[in-house]
Order: structure tokens, then C-alpha cells, then sequence
């Protein structure tokens, strides 16, 4: 910038300068060479003697002697930086003043050196270019003065082979023509680009290998390697084997693989053509023959003509008799196919032998009936070193001859048979066994003499009766009960048949078939009921016709005698009175008496014995209680029944008659009693107020000779009528209690008074109603004391009112008064709650707002009241400097001018009540700095729906921004306010700083808050050098589900949505914003 004296002395000698002509200015030209020392002599102006020089301004290059007017350079000149080689100073003389014009020409030295654009460079020729060929490199230059300029090329002269000389290095020298020379020099690397003129080469035309038949698949057999002298793609060699072997070749490593199984059986050589092929273009090739011969292994093992083998030999065939001959096979060849024969398994007691041609052959005598059959198991086996096997099994039948008789398993058969069995009843089985098979093992069975009361059974051996017998009449006709006899067993074999015979024996026995009779069906007899103690009724008899314990008879009493009075005697059947008689408990008795025989099924028969007592009037009329207590009311109205008492006599007849009186204390009449019926009534009316008890004596009297009597005492007690009501005390009853007080405290106890008598004056208590509503005290329900139920929080309520309801205990319960009385209780406050903060924890600000401005409020609110509730505000942590906090409105303002580079700051700001013991809360305040071209938002306005209700913490929307410098960029988000109905809503979200999700910090109540929240959030790139922010408004809709299907009551068809571009409906979700939400009445939804 010009300053002011520059300013003047310009304008002056432009002043000086138009005073003189242009005829009247001297003009003088120096010449000098560049590069030349501080202080080289220019030239020297003409001068007048005292006169002083000057130059017009100051000039760097140059200075002038003022009094001899020399000038000489003021430092070191390069002429090749100049804009011009010219320079123009004007002199200015002190008087008169006058401008001498200076015009100095910088000469020009050889200073400089030819240069090269680049100090090395590369060139590159194909090896196939033609010899001649140029390459015409960048002009070297020189900044002094004449030709600069050289053409210059590269030729190639021979030809070139990459594979002998791949690279070249030339340093090529350029000099100017300058004195002294001075050169340049640049260094060329020609590189040698490959072309494909060598075909891949094997080492050796032919390759032979050799491999077993039972080589696993893709093993390896033999590695081929070709070379090739070229590079890159043309030196990049595959391996290509022709198709139809069981081998295949890895493309580039060349391995020969086995691709499929071997067979020596099959093919035992095989001759394979290889190629090698480069990727040059166009590609060249060579190729080799490869001979691979197989070798046999013993992979085949014998095999059967048969899967099993069956035979069929008769039992009696000598020993030595070869007999079948079992046959195997092995494809493979010497040793490994000649087969050896073994029986491994199945020949017991080494009955079978086998040649090793396969032939079987018997060792030992066969014996059918000792093994009917075997089954050989016959190994082939080849002779190879590790020799196969093969397995079959031979079955071997034993055809059978008849050379065992039918052997009875005993000689002597006893069986035992009762009498009175039906015809065809079971006797007994005789059994007899043939070892042999077929017809020379099936049994016939006979009588060896013919036996009218048996039957056998040819087949089964099963003897049966053929008539009904009776041993009683056997042994009147034979004497004895016993039949004896001999049978035959015979097998069906030919020419002869071979028998066997046993001796038979058949035992009748006796059965209980006859039960024992008594002489009558019913006895008869009479006893006093004052019998005496084992005084003897009758004797019963019964016999029976059975013998031994058959006819041995038993006597007892079966029924009607549960009382044990009577007892008879087992054997005689003596019956007798063992216990006390009583008429009037028992006046008849029917005994039935049993007789039983000893048989072991015993058989019995019955008769009853009647025995009737005889009655005395030994009893007096009893009462079933010693005393009866009767309760009334005192509204009982005159001829309503009491009570009513029952005697009972035992007695029979006119000894049971019975009389009922009131014999004493009957207070003046009030009461009378049926003489029949035993009805007590009441003849006058009762007061409890005068009387509450009566106490009478009943009499009840027989009429019997002498008659006999009983009296019982009677109470009645006259109860109290329900008749008044509970009555509280008057006046409106108020109680003060500080919050928080421990559950169950004791706040007040309240009580009332009933006029009644026992449970009519009896009094219940209970809380009928509460408000607000939550059960938050509870009453002793006998004695009135009011208790604290739940947590007593005066944030929550500061007056709560109770109605009380005092209940008298009358029966039933439709007769039950009671009365009502209201409570208020107040709660005073305690400093139970931190100021809590519901301004948003971040804000925007302009870098250029004016210092003392309001940045933001802070507002944070306490429930308490009183000096509980006020809060001051303090800044606590951040830069004091730059922001300043009034301790009572909760503003901040900016105190120094904010830092527009900055992106963010960060304050910590506390709020404190003012209660006795102060509580306090931070929070901390994020201030962005407002920015442009910051982090871009998937969408510039979301929306979202959630459920009200839900629990803080509840995923609300997830947001997505992302830098426009790439992915790498650190994205942050704030909430900066939330807005319901156009005023601040508090803190109800928060924001994952680094994740962008929102949730909510409080739980949502569509009906108490808003049904619509606006979040505006703002994006910063936390590590730009500038701020860098982006803003995105998010709207969040609270709504309540009802019933069906999870469906809340907005409908889908509710939401009206805008197309932004049109301002048309539309169903285009990507293209739309919601901008009205209407609630439908509650509907039924189908199922």
C-alpha cells in the first residue's frame, strides 16, 4: 500500500516533470553484463557542480553516487529472471529539478547450460522393428541468448534380439555455442519390447513313466516342463493333452493327474500327446509323446459260479465219499489268479473236507438225528503276496433212514382223574419220540388190549374218558377206583415199522360233590331281655353224605349278629347268649347260621334261627342335648315358633309315651309349650332392652307303671336388631405429611361409633375411593389407622383425598349400614429432585454473530417447589472467554468473537436448586459452528411412525449421511431442537453421535403431549479444517394400536402424501412426504 509521503513526492516531480518540454529532458544509455559483482561501476551521468543526484525512486538493482552521479549495480543481475533486458531509471537532480533519463542495457553470458525437459527418459523398441527406425526425442534448451534449439532423434541400425540384449543404456551430451561451452547431458533407457518368435521347448521328444492299476484318482504320475525363451504373455505356457485317456494335465503346472481308474485287465499301456502352447499372438507350440505302461496288482478277487450252494446226502454215506465240488474264478494272472479252497467255518466236529480243486468229501460219520444239517462256509483264496478272498456258503442236508424206534419218555404212566368228569374229559398224554425224519419219525399210538372206558388218541398220544365215572359206585362194583393197562407207539417206517410200549395207570379220585343238610330251613326261640350272661337257646344239626374231610360239617353264625350277643358252637351247633339283651335297642334278632363241609372246595348250606326279646320298662325319656340355647331377635313376633325339644324312650308300648311341660321359670308366661310336639312358642313380646335372657326347664314324662321322667334347661338369649347406623365424628377431617415417608407409616387414625350390640355395633373400615387414583395409603380395616401403601412423591400430587367408609358387621349382609367420611391430605415438599435439563444439548451458530448476542438458554426444571424448585446456572467447564452465562435466566452470550475455522464447541453447564441440602446436574452443550457443502443426508426430511407407550431407549429412526469427500470422512450428528406444534419440546430423543440413531429418552403419550414431534438434526464432518454441516428435519408421529391384527386407529389410506415435483397424490413411497395424518373412528376390523 502507498503510503501518504510516497503519495507527495509522486505527484511532485510529475509537477516537475511538466514544467519542462520534452525537447528540455536529457537521455543517456549504459550498458553492463549480468552476473557481475555487487558494486560493478554502470556508468556516470552528466552533472553541474553542486548540484546532488537522486533517482526518481528506489530501485533495487542499481544505486547513484549523489554527487558524482555514478551509478554502479546494488546487486547481483540475471538477466534470464528479467522481464526485459532493458531497464529505465530516471535521475533527478536538487536544483533546479530536472529528470535525466537513464536507459541501461544488461548484456547477455553464456550462464546457463543446455537443459532437458527430463533428466532420463525411456524409449522402447519392438525386437522386430525394421532397422532405420527412428525415435525423435524432446528438445534440449538454453535460457541464454542465441540458438537453443536441437533435433534429435534415436535410429535403429541392426537388428534387434530381446532375447540376446534386452536393454540399452545411452547418455547423449548436448553443448551450446557459447564461450566458455557449457553442456547438457540426458540419459536414454531403451528397453527391448518382446515379441512371440520362440515356440515353448520340451528337454526330450519322449517321456516313459509307469504307474500301478490302483493308483487313487488324481494322483500325480509325472511332471512335464517346457520353456520358453520369450517373456510376459508370450512365454506364458499351458499344457494341453488330447481328450479320450484316463488322464488329464494341469494346464499350468503341467502334472499328468490320473482323471479315472485304471484297469491293467483292460488297457496295459497307454501313449499320450502333449502340448505346450504359449499366449502369444498368435501363439506358438511344441510337443512330446508320453508312454505310460500300466502294472498289474492283485485287484481281483476269486468269485463263485454261485452266490451259495445247496446239497442233499443220506445220513448212512461212507466216509472218504466225495460228494459236490464248489467252483471259483480270479481274472487276475500267475499267482495272483490261482485259487486255493478252505473250510473256515460251519463243519462241526470236522464232518466235511475239501481238495483243492474245490471237491468236498466226508471225514466223519454223519448221524442225522445228531445234526440234520450244516452250513459250510468255503473260502476261495488267490496265492498272491497280499492275497483276495471270496466266501460262500455250502448247505449240506442230511436225508434220513429209519433206524431209531418211537421211544415212550417214560415206562410207566400214573394219572390221576376225578370222578363226575364228561365224557371226552382230558386223562392224561403219553408221549413217544423218533429221532428219525419224515415217515420214519411220525408216531401212531395204540392199545395194546382194548379199553371200553379210554379213548387214545392215535395221533396226539391224549388219553380221554369215554363215560362219566363215579368213584363211589366204582368201588361198590370193583373194590377198588384204579384201571391199569398198556399202550404202543409205532413209527410209519418201511419195509418194517419199530415199536415201543409203557404201562398205564388211571386213579379215580374222590370229589366234594355232596353238601352238608340241616334237620330244618328255619329255628325259632324267645329270651328276656334280662337273660343272664351264657344262657343256651337251641341246638341246630346238619350231616353230610361225603366221607373224610368231605363230610366232616362246621357250624357259624354268618349274619345278624353284628352286635356279637349270640355264639355258637363250631361242632354241636349249641347256640348261646354271650352279651346283654335291651329291648329297646334290639327287640328281635334273625340269626342265619351256615354249615360247611372240609372238602377243598367246601360246600354249605343255610337256615335262620328267630330269636324275639322280651321287652321291660327299664328307660327314661332322654334328651339328645344336655342343655339347648336358642337365639331371637328382640322384632320376633307373638305365636312365632322358638325352638322345639325331642325326648325319646327306648321302651316300647305305653312306656314310650312321652309328655312335654314347662316346669319352671317361665317369667310370667312368655313363653308356652305343646305338650305333644314339644314346640316351644312365644305368647309375649320381647324387649332386649329390659330382658336380654330366659332360662326354662322342659319336663319330658313317660307313661309307663311306674312312669318315668326327664328334665333339660333351655336358654334363650334375645339378640339385638340392627336398627343404627355408624356415626363419625363431625366436621371435615385435614392432615399434612411431608413426601417420601417409608411405606407403611402411619398417618392418621379415624374412627366412628355404633349403637348396636355386638356385631351390629362391630365396625370394618376401608378406603372406598382415593384420588388421584394408585392405592397410595391403605387402612387398618379394625381399627382405622391410615397407612402410606406407595412411594408419597408430592411431584406426583401435592393434595390426595380419601373417602372412608366405616361398616357395622350385621347378618346377613343386606342388613349391614355404614357411613362415609372425606379426608384430605396435603403433602409438603422435600428437595428430592435434581434440576433436570430440557433444553437440547447442541445449537447452531454463525461465525460472524455479534459479540454480546444471545447464543442460546439453557433451561433446566426442578419439580420441587418453594426455593426447592429455583435454579441458578453456572458454566463450568469450556471457554470462559469466548461465553459468558447469566447465573439466572440460564442465556448465554458470546463474549469474543467466535473462531470461523473451528467446528465445534464444548461447554459443561451445571444447574443447582436452592434447597437446604442443594442438588445439582451438568450437561454437557456442543455448539457447531454453521458451515455449507457438509455431510449430504440420504433424504432431506424423514418420517417415521412410533407406538406411544414405548419404553425409553425405543429405536426411532436410524439416519445416514455421508461426506462428499468420500467414505473415509468422519460424519457426527446432533440434535439441535425438537418441535411440537410449533414450541420447544425438550429433551424427549437423543441421537447416537457417530451412528445417527435416534431414540426416544422419555416414554411418549400421544393423549397427555402431541401426536407430532419435528427433529431437526444437523450432520458435521468432525474432521474438516472448516466447519462443515448439513441439516435434516425428521418427523416423528405418535399413534395407539388397537385390537386388530396389531392395526393402530390410522389407517394406511389416512396418510395423504405429495408428490414433491407435481403436487399430486401418489403411492411412489421414494417421491412422497406425509403432510397430514387424519384419526379415524375406532371401527371392527374382519377376522
Amino acid at each position: 500500500m502507498i503510503d501518504i509521503h510516497t503519495l507527495h513526492l509522486i505527484l511532485f516531480v510529475l509537477w516537475t516533470l511538466s514544467r519542462y518540454s520534452l525537447s528540455s529532458q536529457v537521455r543517456q544509455e549504459f550498458e553492463v553484463l549480468e552476473e557481475q559483482p555487487v558494486g560493478t561501476y554502470v556508468g556516470t551521468i552528466d552533472t553541474k557542480p553542486s548540484f546532488t543526484y537522486r533517482f526518481s525512486e528506489h530501485h533495487k538493482l542499481f544505486s547513484i553516487n549523489a554527487t558524482t552521479g555514478v551509478i554502479y549495480t546494488s546487486s547481483v543481475i540475471d538477466r534470464e529472471v528479467l522481464p526485459s533486458n532493458i531497464i529505465n531509471v530516471v535521475v533527478l537532480s536538487s536544483q533546479p529539478t530536472y529528470p535525466t533519463e537513464v536507459r541501461i542495457v544488461v548484456l547477455d553470458i553464456n550462464d546457463n547450460a543446455p537443459v532437458f525437459p527430463d533428466a532420463s527418459i525411456v524409449v522402447s523398441f519392438k525386437e522386430d522393428a525394421s532397422s532405420g527406425r527412428q525415435v525423435i526425442l524432446d528438445t534440449a534448451t538454453d535460457a541464454d541468448i542465441g540458438s537453443n534449439g536441437f533435433r534429435l532423434d534415436i535410429t535403429v541400425n541392426p537388428r534387434l534380439d530381446r532375447e540376446l540384449t534386452p536393454f540399452y543404456q545411452l547418455l547423449i551430451q548436448v553443448e551450446d555455442k557459447g564461450e566458455p561451452k557449457k553442456f547438457g547431458f540426458l540419459q536414454v533407457n531403451v528397453t527391448i519390447q518382446d515379441i512371440n518368435d520362440n515356440p515353448p521347448a520340451f528337454d526330450q521328444d519322449h517321456y516313459q513313466t509307469s504307474v500301478f492299476e490302483d493308483t487313487a484318482i488324481g494322483s500325480s504320475v509325472l511332471q512335464i516342463t517346457a520353456t520358453d525363451l520369450d517373456e510376459g504373455a508370450n512365454a506364458d505356457i499351458t499344457y494341453i493333452l488330447d481328450e479320450g485317456t484316463p488322464f488329464q494335465i494341469d494346464p499350468k503346472a503341467g502334472t499328468v493327474i490320473i482323471k479315472e481308474g485304471l484297469d491293467y485287465e483292460t488297457k496295459k499301456e497307454y501313449s499320450l500327446t502333449i502340448h505346450a502352447v504359449d499366449n502369444g499372438v498368435p501363439s506358438l507350440s511344441g510337443s512330446l509323446i508320453l508312454t505310460i505302461s500300466v502294472y498289474d496288482v492283485n485287484d481281483n478277487a476269486p468269485v463263485f459260479d454261485q452266490l451259495s450252494y445247496e446239497v442233499t446226502i443220506l445220513e448212512s454215506k461212507p466216509v472218504n465219499s466225495r460228494f459236490f465240488k464248489v467252483e471259483a474264478s480270479d481274472k487276475d494272472s500267475g499267482l495272483n489268479g490261482e485259487i486255493v479252497y478252505d473250510i473256515i467255518s460251519g463243519n462241526t466236529n470236522y464232518a466235511f473236507g475239501i481238495f483243492p480243486d474245490g471237491q468236498l468229501y466226508i471225514k466223519a460219520d454223519l448221524d442225522r438225528e445228531v445234526q440234520d444239517w450244516y452250513s459250510l462256509l468255503v473260502v476261495a483264496k488267490d496265492r498272491a503276496v497280499e492275497p483276495l478272498s471270496a466266501s460262500v456258503n455250502v448247505t449240506i442236508l442230511l436225508d434220513d433212514v429209519n433206524d431209531n424206534r418211537p421211544l415212550f419218555n417214560s415206562t410207566n404212566y400214573v394219572f390221576h382223574f376225578e370222578e363226575e368228569q364228561e365224557r371226552g374229559s382230558f386223562v392224561g398224554l403219553v408221549y413217544a419220540e423218533d429221532k428219525d425224519f419224515g415217515a420214519n419219525s411220525e408216531v401212531r399210538y395204540s392199545f395194546e388190549m382194548p379199553q371200553p372206558n379210554f379213548e387214545l388218541n392215535a395221533i396226539t398220544g391224549v388219553l380221554t374218558s369215554t363215560l362219566q365215572l363215579d368213584r363211589e359206585s366204582l368201588m361198590r362194583q370193583r373194590g377198588a377206583a384204579v384201571f391199569s393197562f398198556t399202550v404202543m407207539s409205532s413209527d410209519q417206517g418201511l419195509p418194517k415199522p419199530l415199536k415201543d410200549q409203557a404201562k398205564v395207570q388211571v386213579y379215580i379220585q374222590d370229589i366234594n360233590d355232596n353238601p352238608p343238610k340241616f334237620t330244618k330251613d328255619i329255628y325259632q326261640a324267645s329270651i328276656s331281655e334280662s337273660a343272664q350272661n351264657m344262657t343256651q337257646l337251641l341246638r341246630v344239626s346238619a350231616s353230610d353224605v361225603d366221607e373224610n374231610k368231605n363230610g366232616l360239617v362246621r357250624y357259624d353264625i354268618v349274619e345278624g349278629n353284628e352286635d356279637k350277643q349270640f355264639s355258637i358252637d363250631s361242632t354241636s351247633g349249641q347256640v348261646t347268649l354271650v352279651g346283654k339283651l335291651d329291648y329297646e335297642t334290639t327287640p328281635f334278632y334273625s340269626l342265619k347260621i351256615i354249615t360247611e363241609d372240609s372238602g377243598i372246595v367246601p360246600l354249605s348250606s343255610t337256615c335262620v334261627l328267630s330269636i324275639s326279646v322280651l321287652d321291660d320298662n327299664d328307660n327314661s325319656p332322654s334328651f339328645p342335648k344336655s342343655t339347648l340355647t336358642v337365639d331371637v331377635l328382640e322384632n320376633m313376633r307373638i305365636g312365632e315358633l322358638v325352638a322345639s325339644v325331642t325326648a325319646t324312650d327306648s321302651d316300647s308300648g305305653s312306656n314310650a309315651d312321652i309328655t312335654y311341660s314347662i316346669s319352671a321359670t317361665n317369667n310370667h308366661g312368655t313363653f308356652s309349650i305343646s305338650p305333644n310336639t314339644g314346640s316351644i312358642f312365644l305368647v309375649k313380646k320381647l324387649d332386649y332392652e329390659t330382658q336380654s335372657l330366659y332360662k326354662l326347664n322342659v319336663t319330658a314324662k313317660d307313661s309307663g307303671r311306674p312312669s318315668r321322667s326327664s328334665s333339660i334347661p333351655v336358654i334363650i338369649h334375645v339378640r339385638d336388631f340392627n336398627d343404627n347406623p355408624p356415626v363419625f365424628t363431625p366436621g371435615d377431617i385435614f392432615k399434612s405429611i411431608p413426601e417420601n415417608l417409608p411405606l407403611s407409616t402411619s398417618v392418621m387414625t379415624i374412627t366412628a361409633h355404633d349403637t348396636d350390640a355386638d356385631i351390629n355395633g362391630q365396625l370394618e373400615y376401608s378406603i372406598v375411593m382415593q384420588t388421584p387414583r394408585g392405592g397410595h395409603f391403605r387402612i387398618d380395616t379394625a381399627y382405622g389407622v391410615i397407612y402410606t401403601n406407595k412411594e408419597i412423591d408430592r411431584e406426583f400430587s401435592n393434595l390426595f383425598e380419601l373417602t372412608i367408609k366405616a361398616t357395622d358387621q350385621a347378618v346377613p349382609v343386606e342388613f349391614r349400614r355404614f357411613a362415609l367420611k372425606n379426608v384430605t391430605i396435603w403433602v409438603t415438599d422435600q428437595n428430592d429432585n435434581m434440576p433436570l435439563f430440557i433444553s437440547q444439548n447442541a445449537l447452531v451458530a454463525e461465525s460472524n454473530i455479534v459479540i454480546g448476542s444471545i447464543l442460546t438458554t439453557v433451561v433446566a426444571f426442578d419439580p420441587d417447589e418453594g426455593a426447592n424448585g429455583e435454579v441458578e446456572y453456572e458454566l463450568v467447564r469450556g471457554d470462559s472467554d469466548t461465553f459468558i452465562m447469566d447465573r439466572y435466566s440460564g442465556d448465554i452470550r458470546l463474549a469474543f468473537q467466535l473462531v470461523p475455522s473451528k467446528l465445534i464447541y464444548s461447554l459443561t453447564v451445571s444447574a443447582t436448586d436452592h434447597g437446604t441440602d442443594r442438588k445439582t446436574s451438568r450437561t454437557e452443550l456442543t455448539i457447531i459452528l454453521q458451515g455449507s457443502d457438509g455431510p449430504v443426508f440420504s433424504q432431506p426430511k424423514y418420517i417415521t411412525i412410533l407406538k406411544e407407550g414405548q419404553p425409553p431407549g425405543t429405536n426411532v429412526i436410524s439416519l445416514d449421511a455421508s461426506s462428499p469427500r468420500g467414505t473415509g470422512t468422519k460424519v457426527e450428528f446432533f440434535i439441535v431442537s425438537v418441535r411440537s406444534g410449533g414450541k420447544a419440546a425438550g429433551r424427549l430423543f437423543t441421537i447416537g453421535r457417530y451412528s445417527g440413531v435416534i431414540q426416544t429418552a422419555a416414554e411418549l403419550d400421544r393423549e397427555q403431549g402431541s401426536d407430532l414431534y419435528v427433529i431437526d438434526v444437523y450432520a458435521i464432518e468432525a474432521d474438516a479444517s472448516q466447519p462443515r454441516t448439513q441439516h435434516a428435519e425428521v418427523s416423528n408421529r405418535c399413534f395407539v394400536f388397537f385390537g386388530w391384527r396389531g392395526l393402530s386407529d390410522f389407517d394406511g389410506s389416512c396418510i395423504l402424501c405429495e408428490r414433491k415435483s407435481k403436487g399430486t397424490y401418489s403411492e411412489t413411497c421414494a417421491e412422497v412426504i406425509c403432510v397430514n395424518v387424519v384419526e379415524k373412528p375406532k371401527r371392527e376390523y374382519p377376522n
